[in-house]
């Protein structure tokens, strides 16, 4: 994925590597809590995860789902939460592993430090955080903000035509905004 982007030496590639750490995380794990100072970007080699926050009344909304792969709507390699990290305050996410999952995980501190030493790598940089955060963010807004529940589903499955098999279907549900009934209805029409 790197090299599509940037040309990257032995030495060069040996040292990126260096910066992060394999986890294994097994299925049910809470990686974050809300509340806390996310201070670490895990990149997802395999497996599932998905961010959520919790509203006044305790309903858990997810904000974001985690595997590999692209959509329309930017890439979702990464885990984090910058404005947690940069603003110095408590997320408002919590992390939760979907299924037995393995992730490369850094400090975003020291990720800073190493890019911040050659002009190549904060390209890149800058190329992935656009098409990480603010592209996905902003088509994921306007959709909740300017697209019906049918046509959400509709881009869902065809940006992700398999994620009935891999993610719960009130978790979809969550990620579209609708309640569990409305998608019930909605996968019944579509057939």
């Amino acid at each position: 994925m790197i090299e599509q982007h940037i040309p990257v030496n032995d030495d060069e590639w040996n040292s990126a590597c260096n910066l992060f750490e394999v986890k294994h995380v097994q299925k049910g794990a809470t990686v974050h809590r809300a509340g806390d100072v996310f201070s670490e970007i895990w990149f997802i080699k395999s497996g599932l995860a998905r961010s959520y926050f919790s509203d006044i009344n305790g309903k858990e909304h997810t904000w974001q789902l985690y595997f590999r792969g692209k959509s329309e709507h930017g890439l979702n390699h990464f885990m984090d939460d910058s404005v947690s990290f940069y603003e110095k305050s408590g997320s408002i996410l919590n992390f939760e592993i979907l299924e037995d999952s393995v992730f490369y995980v850094t400090s975003l501190e020291e990720l800073n430090k190493f890019i911040s030493r050659e002009k190549k790598w904060a390209l890149l940089a800058g190329k992935w955080i656009h098409n990480t955060y603010y592209s996905a963010t902003y088509k994921r807004v306007l959709s909740l903000m300017s697209e019906t529940a049918a046509q959400r589903y509709a881009r869902l499955l065809v940006e992700y035509p398999a994620i009935f098999k891999q993610v719960k279907s009130y978790h979809i549900a969550s990620y579209l905004g609708v309640a569990p009934q409305t998608l019930s209805k909605l996968k019944n029409e579509s057939r």
